[in-house]
């Protein structure tokens, strides 16, 4: 009975500690302060009574999900993320207790979150909240591998820093749109004057006015910085092996959640032959990896598999390249999908490795 009031209370305290980082989040990207004013509707300010700040329970069955003021629908956001802090809280104690080790990740998945939902909201990553996130992380990486390892947290942050700025940089020469010309240059030379004052180099601006594809060119670079600091506090607590595994899995996480919405756009603006080559190319990829896991694949074979995949890779990226010079890039957060896969490889990297090497690698 002791045991369960305690998870009870763990819970509730949870969800409360959840509704503080949807304010903490929200705010940041307001410039507001996190104490005053109090909680108030997000549409028409309007102050929340107490009874309709109870976490998770209010939404549903106070005010339902509608300001009592003026009536417009409460984002559920606000609930998702009190009643996921709530259960992250109770897992972490059920598996590490009373303990350190419990305080220490709780303090990071709560930046953690943080982060996550400014990056989805808008792109954004407040660099406070990325320190606190990569200084949270060397103190796991210490307190699990011990203090004389500190090796391990400070290789790991660098080659997290050198890994993502050199994808920045070369996924952007690779796609990167055609360049203007003396005559559009000289036209634009003025406006950019004007705007490189206004514009900061750092990636993360909550300006709603903020350009991707004016970042991007000033920058020469695909991202911001911000995953940069993501990878930075991934490759602290993982070390830079595990670091690079996590970016491989949020690589895929990423595909897999965003991957079907962009060939539906992709569809709907008749880029067909794109379409297929990147399907053929993830088809064929699913293939060789069937049967070389049924059969044993002959040199030539899997040196057919390996030619067919490049020319279908080197043609969507040539044709992805031609859709960016059309249209421009997109801005996709990428910062939850590495949060993601960084949590994952934390807990289970070594079973995860065990079946890479098992079973696609070997």
């Amino acid at each position: 009975m002791e045991a369960l009031l305690i998870c009870l209370f763990v819970l509730v305290i949870g969800a409360c500690i959840g509704s503080f980082l949807n304010v903490v989040a929200l705010r940041a990207l307001t410039n507001e302060s996190i104490v005053l004013p109090p909680s108030k509707c997000p549409k028409c300010s309007a102050p929340i009574k107490w009874y309709d700040n109870i976490p998770v329970f209010s939404y549903f069955f106070t005010f339902k999900g509608k300001c009592r003021n003026c009536g417009e629908s409460v984002s559920k956001q606000y609930p998702i993320v009190e009643a996921l802090t709530a259960v992250i809280f109770l897992s972490v104690y059920i598996a590490f207790g009373s303990t350190l080790k419990t305080i220490l990740l709780l303090i990071l998945f709560c930046i953690a979150i943080v982060i996550v939902i400014t990056d989805i909201k808008r792109e954004y990553i407040v660099e406070s909240h990325a320190w606190i996130l990569i200084t949270a992380s060397i103190l796991v990486s210490l307190y699990i591998n011990g203090i004389n390892n500190y090796t391990i947290p400070a290789i790991g942050l660098i080659a997290g820093v050198a890994v993502m700025e050199i994808i920045a940089k070369l996924s952007y020469y690779l796609i990167k749109k055609k360049e203007e010309t003396p005559q559009e240059n000289e036209n634009t030379a003025k406006n950019e004057e004007i705007k490189e004052e206004e514009q900061k180099s750092d990636v993360n601006t909550n300006d709603e006015d903020f350009d991707i594809n004016e970042y991007i060119k000033k920058n020469k670079r695909a991202f911001g910085e911000g995953d940069t600091y993501l990878a930075a506090a991934s490759g602290a607590l993982l070390g830079w092996q595990y670091m690079l595994l996590a970016m491989f899995l949020s690589i895929i996480l990423q595909a897999v959640c965003v991957l079907p919405q962009f060939i539906i756009g992709l569809c709907r603006q008749k880029h067909y032959r794109l379409v297929f080559s990147l399907s053929a190319f993830i088809v064929i990829a699913a293939l060789y990896w069937i049967i070389s896991n049924v059969a044993e694949l002959n040199f030539y074979a899997a040196i057919a598999f390996v030619v067919v995949l490049m020319y279908f890779a080197i043609d969507s990226i040539n044709r992805l390249k031609q859709t960016v010079n059309q249209q421009g890039f997109s801005a996709i957060p990428f910062g939850p999908a590495l949060l993601i896969a960084t949590f994952i490889i934390f807990f289970w990297g070594n079973n995860i490795m065990g079946f890479l090497f098992e079973h696609i690698f070997i």
